[in-house]
């Protein structure tokens, strides 16, 4: 079945025709895991996953609200605890350098202490990851002139945490980086971008992947795949990443949809 690994439905873009999005996910079938980037829509998530069946739930804050709002880890383990068959990952969470100027100007704080946040919650995710035996989706955003190694630094966490189940989505780093990851028994997420990069990194990097850890997701609303690119993503699209995946791998488009679906299951633990 088609798995959209990583997707916001629960996000305010589908506001106006959610019901709309959520039928063509159904029609086509497919599953896909709403991924939480806050309390609210953490919780909304879990909402949409208790609703309609073959949707899950992932629970995290962002990198770039971690001065928004509190990570209160009694009230993410309570989502958890109630909504076990739900709840498959914490996330996402991670290390974002490209949004460093925004918070800058609007708390005021510098890059250290910025950093020094994101890598404290994002430990919180670990911890919570390994106490309820839960995947771990991972946020990894170089700054705009790429001085910073943000993908050297999360690997440098999850090792130091001893991390053993993981996707780095919508991976965005170089070969080496993702021979790091992949050598550590992680799981890389493909996103449309990969429908339009001209750079010739991404398919290198689909290349050489073990074929069990490569995933598939949208990021929806967000990098809509080629043909529909400046339109609004929905999950439904994550088919065009399997199509592109499939061209570079030499397979049908339905090996690579039965293989990324049996991959998500295995990270998300999932029958």
């Amino acid at each position: 079945m088609l798995f959209d690994s990583h997707t916001h439905l629960n996000f305010q873009a589908y506001d106006e025709d959610r019901e709309e999005v959520i039928k063509r996910c159904l029609d086509f079938p497919m599953s896909l895991v709403n991924i939480g980037a806050a309390f609210a829509t953490s919780l909304k998530a879990v909402e949409l996953a208790k609703n309609n069946q073959n949707f899950y739930a992932a629970l995290g804050l962002h990198p770039i609200h971690v001065f928004d709002e509190e990570f209160k880890i009694t009230d993410y383990q309570k989502l958890i605890t109630a909504n076990s068959e739900k709840v498959v990952a914490m996330g996402e969470s991670g290390l974002d350098y490209y949004h460093f100027n925004e918070v800058e100007e609007k708390y005021g704080v510098d890059f250290a202490k910025m950093q020094a946040k994101q890598r404290e919650i994002f430990i919180k995710h670990i911890q919570l990851a390994k106490d309820n035996n839960l995947a771990l989706v991972v946020h990894g955003r170089n700054d705009q002139e790429s001085k910073l190694n943000v993908y050297q630094d999360i690997f440098n966490v999850l090792v130091e945490q001893k991390v053993e189940r993981a996707v780095i989505h919508c991976f965005g780093g170089s070969l080496e980086e993702a021979k790091k990851f992949v050598d550590k028994g992680f799981y890389l997420g493909f996103t449309g971008i990969i429908t339009f990069d001209k750079t010739g990194v991404l398919e290198s990097i689909i290349k050489i992947m073990p074929r069990d850890k490569i995933l598939i997701e949208t990021d929806a609303p967000y990098l809509t795949p080629v043909p529909n690119r400046g339109k609004r993503n929905e999950p439904v699209y994550v088919e065009h990443v399997a199509v592109k995946i499939a061209e570079i791998l030499e397979m049908s488009k339905e090996e690579v949809i039965e293989l990324t679906g049996n991959n998500a299951k295995n990270l998300f633990n999932l029958k």
